[in-house]
């Protein structure tokens, strides 16, 4: 039994490692000549980019860590 739960949790491992999400905030933003705003969620290893319609950035984003820059 116990040799089936190890098995078991070790190949649950490489799921949860690589779940890939990361949440930024505190973004760069600035207004582009056609009134949408780029917002831009960066740090030391990812850079993200986000175009809205809205006048502000959301302060937090989640993204998916294989869609980074």
């Amino acid at each position: 039994m116990k040799g089936s739960v190890l098995i078991f949790c070790s190949l649950l491992l490489p799921f949860s490692a690589s779940a890939g999400l990361i949440t930024m905030s505190n973004p760069d933003q600035s207004m582009m000549e056609n009134g949408r705003t780029l917002c831009v969620y960066s740090n030391s290893i990812y850079t993200f980019t986000y175009i809205t319609n809205s006048k502000h950035c959301p302060y937090t984003k989640t993204f998916d860590t294989n869609d980074s820059e």
